[in-house]
């Protein structure tokens, strides 16, 4: 999707879902560092009121950009800037992750044809908002 082709006020959503297991959370925990108990240890996490270990946010957030790129809207962009990241709700293994985003303004520019700036929000598969944020 190009620059010209993206619509102020438009919700673009993507078409598929992700599924978050597991086996990512344990991979994604080790090569980050974010090796922690709650990411790791279901007890663990447990302990502290969740239902099971959880989905390290930094990979929701990068489970959005997945999402929202193969369906096209951030296919052919470069991301300059994130604001305002909310985790609502945590993911848990076996849950399917949704996106979408909502673009809120455009500016052109000569350089690079142009930006635009988007909310975007990350569900799960009983439609509960996971995650939220602003992107440019």
């Amino acid at each position: 999707m190009y620059f010209e082709d993206v619509e102020i006020g438009k919700v673009y959503k993507a078409k598929i879902s992700k599924p978050v297991t597991g086996s990512e959370i344990d991979i994604v925990a080790q090569l980050s560092g974010m090796d922690l108990p709650g990411f790791l240890d279901a007890e663990f996490a447990k302990g502290w009121g969740f239902k099971n270990r959880v989905t390290p946010g930094p990979y929701i957030f990068a489970c959005m950009v997945g999402l929202m790129a193969k369906q096209g809207f951030l296919a052919d962009a470069v991301m300059i800037g994130v604001d305002g990241i909310r985790f609502k709700s945590p993911a848990y293994p076996g849950d399917r992750l949704i996106a979408e985003a909502e673009v809120t303004s455009k500016k052109e520019s000569k350089r690079s044809g142009g930006s635009c700036n988007y909310d975007w929000r990350v569900y799960n598969q009983k439609n509960e908002l996971i995650a939220e944020g602003n992107s440019t």
